[in-house]
């Protein structure tokens, strides 16, 4: 889940009509004012709220949203090498419903106004795959006059490894009419390696 910290305000002083939230000092990383919630904010709640929770059938399956695999099916994807070691696989489909479907949709059209697109994105679709790499490992911002909110570090912020942001960026690139270059996960070692040089520059999706 996403932080949607561009729906907040950071005050000295609340206004007596502001709605202030009381976030633990823990979650605060460093803030010293009043986080207040943007009338966008308010706006998004109420209508949450107004919501009816619709009951699903029975026996329908329980969607995967979460990353992960029994033993039977780790098993079953693992490729016995030299030695008997066995190499993992990574589902790109369920780390990119766990990492990036809250904003950018299941069917990566993003939405209006809020998260960009990955369907038809230059930047998915550029063989050359450092810029996405880099946007997931290190996040973007460049969007905020499109209306879009700043994109999360995902990749570090999660921990991911090499192996799944290749599965992740395979997935975008191979999905919802999108065809282009693989990658592996050496080539997000090479990419994650750089970013101690001088920052890449981030093209618009």
């Amino acid at each position: 889940m996403p932080s949607y910290e561009w729906l907040f305000d950071i005050k000295d002083y609340a206004w007596p009509n502001d709605v202030v939230v009381n976030v633990p000092d823990d979650f605060k990383r460093g803030i010293t004012g009043k986080i207040v919630a943007s009338h966008k904010a308010v706006a998004l709640v109420a209508y949450l709220r107004s919501l009816k929770e619709i009951t699903l059938p029975d026996g329908k399956p329980v969607p995967i949203f979460l990353y992960g695999k029994s033993d039977a099916d780790k098993a079953a994807a693992t490729t016995p090498g030299k030695g008997g070691a066995a190499k993992p696989q990574f589902d790109g489909a369920a780390l990119y419903a766990t990492n990036c479907q809250s904003c950018h949709q299941g069917n990566g059209e993003g939405l209006v106004g809020a998260f960009p697109a990955l369907k038809g994105s230059k930047v998915v679709l550029d063989d050359n795959p450092e810029v996405q790499v880099t946007i997931i490992m290190k996040g973007y911002n460049g969007r905020a006059s499109e209306g879009y909110g700043v994109m999360p570090a995902v990749g570090t912020n999660n921990n991911l490894k090499p192996e799944e942001v290749a599965a992740i960026v395979n997935h975008e690139r191979g999905s919802w009419g999108n065809n282009s270059k693989k990658v592996t996960a050496d080539d997000v070692k090479k990419i994650i390696a750089t970013f101690d040089k001088p920052e890449t520059v981030i093209a618009k999706k």
